[in-house]
């Protein structure tokens, strides 16, 4: 495990208290402001990332405006008709698909390891900054799963499943057939998750052209609900995670299946979807993914800074899934094949203060 001493303790201070002080932008979006000592560039080293002068607040999906739903729900699309950046795919390829593309590609060398929550963390940071470049100009929202688990009104009845102010619902049985062949991977597809086309909200007529796997196909988005996974997103299982001393323990307290044996807060949000979120290489098919790994940032985040002085710049664990483990380190250069070049250092994506983050809970 590897601590940072910080520049400052105002920083720690503001940090802590920021989610107090939140100020309305013009763009809808609230923002915390740091006090100037906070916005110096020697905080973040000699050559370092600067540190931010504001934070934008992301917020939870139903807390968002109608409007900011309707508009972010536009974005997403916008990039679903966007030609890919990369020529060499088919013109049919666009900017989403890429997200699910470069996911697959290195989906081996980001999960079951410690580098697994900063890539992530930097993977959604490249997807709100395409859905700006499709004029959204809102909050960026989050899935707060107990939010759905905390009574008893079953998950897929979350507005986040909504038909019309949300992500349409599950899929529909006897409208998709998984393929059968083998596409050489590790980690197949599961078909009994694999129930049918989403056929409500925005989504229902959506044509996917990665996946699910490692092999490109032209399909439906694809759900299929497992609501008894509902005990690993729901309270309790969170709190266990967020008791967690080291973030060794942290990361592997909240990520389960296909390196352990159960389901655990990171595949079960998964694994509830089903579809194409249970595709190990290609979940970002599922504009759910963002909204769920979002959650996942933010209780790291709140692990981090429950201890800023130990756990902001503390990594752990092994750098590879299978021997040799080896272990990872704040130098690892985090791989965006087709987003992002050159790759990014871990210890960048660490603290969300830092440009080019510039967000906060």
């Amino acid at each position: 495990m590897i601590p940072r001493v910080f520049c400052s303790l105002s920083i720690i201070f503001l940090a802590v208290f920021a989610s107090a002080l939140p100020q309305a932008a013009t763009d809808g979006v609230e923002h915390v402001e740091l006090e100037p000592e906070a916005t110096d560039a020697s905080c973040s080293g000699s050559g370092g990332p600067r540190r931010c002068k504001r934070l934008a607040v992301h917020k939870e999906w139903r807390d968002l405006s109608a409007t900011h739903k309707r508009d972010y729900i536009r974005a997403v699309k916008c990039l679903q008709q966007r030609r890919a950046l990369n020529t060499t795919l088919p013109n049919k390829f666009n900017r989403f698909d890429e997200f699910s593309l470069s996911h697959a590609n290195v989906a081996e060398r980001i999960h079951g390891v410690g580098q697994f929550l900063p890539w992530h963390r930097h993977f959604g940071y490249l997807h709100h900054q395409v859905l700006r470049e499709c004029n959204y100009t809102g909050p960026f929202p989050y899935w707060d799963w107990t939010r759905d688990t905390n009574g008893s009104t079953p998950i897929q009845q979350s507005p986040l499943f909504d038909p019309v102010t949300g992500f349409g619902g599950d899929g529909v049985a006897g409208t998709y057939t998984p393929p059968t062949d083998n596409d050489g991977t590790p980690f197949p597809i599961i078909p009994e998750f694999m129930k049918g086309c989403v056929q409500t909200g925005p989504f229902a007529n959506l044509v996917l052209h990665v996946g699910p796997g490692r092999r490109f196909t032209d399909h439906c988005l694809v759900r299929g609900f497992h609501e008894e996974l509902r005990p690993s997103l729901s309270q309790p299982h969170i709190s266990n995670i967020m008791s967690q001393t080291t973030y060794d323990n942290f990361w592997n307290s909240l990520d389960g299946l296909p390196f352990k044996p159960d389901f655990r807060l990171h595949d079960a949000g998964h694994g509830f979807t089903g579809g194409d979120m249970i595709s190990f290489y290609t979940s970002p098919n599922d504009p759910i993914f963002f909204l769920h790994h979002a959650g996942l940032d933010r209780i790291w985040w709140q692990w981090q800074n429950a201890d800023l002085n130990n756990r902001l710049y503390q990594i752990g664990g092994k750098v590879n899934s299978q021997p040799p483990y080896g272990e990872v380190t704040l130098d690892y250069q985090l791989p965006y094949p087709g987003l992002a070049t050159p790759w990014v250092t871990l210890r960048n994506a660490m603290d969300i203060r830092l440009e080019p983050y510039c967000y906060t809970y």
